[in-house]
């Protein structure tokens, strides 16, 4: 349905330019007698039914298998190029696949399959297969029905008021839920042209400058590697007509550096690979007292637990993985593993249930005070664990990488009157080497504290 979405808008603006990606660009033209061309190329060895691993070079080639996958009712299963071979074979076995392509090479070796070309599917069909790892470090595979694809797509099409008018900056990696169905085929849907291209510090000025970006989103790493390049200094980021963050790890000193920018508005997000992005959302304006608060959007419906844990459903929630099983209750809904607090009669995003350190009979969220040390000067990355103690008892210990030598009795300071006595940490490692992360960036917080706590 979303390909067939934008080859009928298509008609109408042929010679705009639907998708740059570096020095390739593509018109709608263009990029619907490319992807047309391709179905017919995997018409011959792909079945409707079948499963894809997929991994390219450009963004662009992600964009393009999916739509030729749309079209054939075959299963889209995007991954990164260049995974290690043990990490390959987990997600093989994770998911299965009829065929994989990895490389120019693995599309050569491609056989006929001789029965015809088929294009039949329905709509409940399995459209998508996205992977993560979560705070595990073993791949999960989420299915995702064509239905609730397209119910993601409409509904971001809707919250944010994309046109085609608007210019798209998408910089989120096209593997992930985000990175394609959040602002890319949403944008294509309505004929937005879509900026397409990994993120590099050097090259964001660049890009905004050029380009003029009015919807997009923007992370807490970014702005932290664009601290140390000039032209991020001196950007004015006016033109934007909303920017989205992401809530669950953002400073609110680096929303008001946003806001110093020249951004409007800032739309806060939260969501994951099993629900879509995003399933709660708030649009922040600058003089709002309380920031990172969320609403739950039309397409869900929620609930929290007595331990605050929220459960959701929803037509984008997923159809389930595909090699465990998960926690729905006998309603639909389907346990998220996130706590939330309501507070000011709105929900407030708290920390992954496994994340929550206690503390003196305290639930601390990591989160909380990682976002207070990142804005320290000179901080490149943060993760808070623990240590344990006598008796079980727990203690906060923070681990921080930064640019330059950092006087740890000045960053206590800093941050003593951002968070409450019993989450300031114990002990503040400096570290000469990288925090350990998974593929998806994601900080592995057992993983580092078996390395440099334990």
């Amino acid at each position: 349905m979303i390909y067939q979405t934008i080859k009928q808008n298509a008609k109408g603006y042929p010679n705009k330019v639907a998708i740059i990606c570096g020095d390739k660009q593509y018109t709608y033209l263009e990029l619907i007698k490319s992807v047309d061309k391709l179905i017919a190329t995997l018409s011959t060895a792909f079945i409707p039914g079948e499963r894809v691993l997929f991994a390219g070079k450009h963004e662009y080639q992600y964009v393009r298998m999916v739509l030729a996958c749309d079209a054939l009712g075959v299963t889209f299963m995007p991954t990164y190029p260049d995974l290690p071979n043990e990490v390959i074979e987990g997600i093989k076995s994770a998911s299965n696949p009829d065929h994989v392509i990895l490389c120019e090479e693995d599309a050569e070796k491609l056989k006929p399959h001789n029965k015809g070309l088929v294009y039949y599917k329905g709509i409940e069909y399995m459209y998508t297969v996205l992977f993560t790892s979560g705070t595990t470090g073993a791949p999960k595979a989420v299915a995702h029905s064509n239905k609730a694809c397209y119910d993601a797509c409409m509904q971001n099409i809707k919250l944010f008021s994309m046109s085609k008018s608007d210019v798209i900056l998408a910089q989120l990696p096209p593997p992930t839920v985000a990175g394609l169905y959040l602002f890319p085929l949403p944008g294509l849907m309505c004929g937005a042209t879509v900026v397409m291209e990994q993120f590099n510090p050097r090259r964001y000025a660049e890009l905004n400058t050029t380009y003029k970006p009015t919807v997009g989103i923007i992370v807490p790493a970014m702005i932290v590697a664009m601290n140390r390049i000039k032209s991020w200094h001196e950007l004015d980021m006016s033109h934007w007509r909303e920017l989205s963050v992401g809530s669950t790890v953002i400073p609110e000193e680096m929303l008001q550096l946003l806001f110093d920018k020249g951004v409007p508005v800032i739309r806060d997000l939260y969501g994951c690979t099993e629900t879509h992005v995003p399933p709660f959302t708030y649009l922040i304006k600058p003089d709002e007292p309380f920031k990172l608060q969320l609403e739950c959007t039309d397409n869900y419906q929620y609930k929290l637990d007595r331990y605050g844990v929220l459960w959701i459903k929803g037509s984008p929630v997923m159809m389930k993985y595909l090699n465990i099983d998960a926690e729905f209750d006998e309603f639909g809904y389907w346990r998220t593993g996130d706590v939330f607090e309501r507070k000011h009669n709105r929900l407030f995003y708290k920390s992954r249930m496994s994340d929550l350190i206690k503390v003196n009979s305290y639930n601390v969220s990591p989160i909380a005070v990682e976002n207070a040390i990142m804005m320290f000067p000179g901080v490149t990355e943060v993760c808070v664990t623990y240590r344990e103690r006598d008796l079980g008892e727990k203690e906060i210990v923070a681990l921080v990488n930064g640019e330059k030598e950092i006087n740890i009795t000045e960053l206590h300071l800093s941050i003593k009157d951002k968070l409450f006595p019993y989450e300031i940490p114990k002990e503040i490692i400096i570290l000469d080497e990288p925090l350990v992360r998974n593929r998806m960036g994601k900080i592995q917080r057992e993983l580092n504290r078996e390395k440099f706590v334990s």
